[in-house]
């Protein structure tokens, strides 16, 4: 039933009024209940999101854990693989020679002038092509080796020195 129009300054009879208090009072209602019924739905997509942002921010929590770890361990790796030598600690080697910690193989020439190439593992990594006599222009390499590694030469004269890496603990022996 609609709300029942009465002019200003008019009588209206008791059931006109009462009319128009119970049309007022259903749609006051109505519209309580819309209001609540929405405001249920707002705050279950509320609750939704706030679980759907605290599930990220929970897995955004765990990446950035799992990247700082990453990150401490490409440090202990960079920290540990010192590529200093350690001058004060090197010893003249012969060939060939098995390499007891991580280092540099130093490999000059002596006074024969004709090729003599330098083996890593069997692997050639470095040819001495000779000097001048006159000049005394000798031909010398300095490469990185590692612990196991085995040099080798194809002629046996030659002035080789072997260099750990700083930090080394493993003890040199001639």
């Amino acid at each position: 039933m609609p709300l029942t129009h009465i002019e200003y300054g008019s009588l209206a009879s008791s059931s006109v009024m009462n009319d128009n208090f119970d049309y007022l009072d259903n749609r006051i209602t109505t519209v309580a209940n819309n209001l609540i019924s929405n405001s249920s739905g707002i705050y279950s997509n509320l609750s939704g999101l706030n679980s759907s942002f605290t599930e990220q921010t929970a897995a955004l929590a765990s990446d950035i854990g799992d990247l700082a770890e990453e990150i401490d361990d490409i440090k202990s790796i960079i920290e540990s693989h010192n590529t200093a030598p350690d001058y004060s600690r090197g010893i003249a080697i012969t060939m060939p020679y098995t390499v007891e910690a991580d280092g540099y193989v130093y490999a000059g020439s002596d006074s024969e002038n004709t090729a003599r190439y330098v083996f890593v593992n069997e692997k050639p990594v470095h040819c001495h092509c000779g000097f001048y006599y006159a000049y005394t222009l000798y031909s010398a390499s300095v490469f990185r080796v590692s612990a196991g590694d085995v040099v080798s030469v194809n002629k046996e004269s030659g002035l080789y020195y072997f260099y750990p890496m700083k930090g080394e603990s493993v003890c040199i022996t001639e």
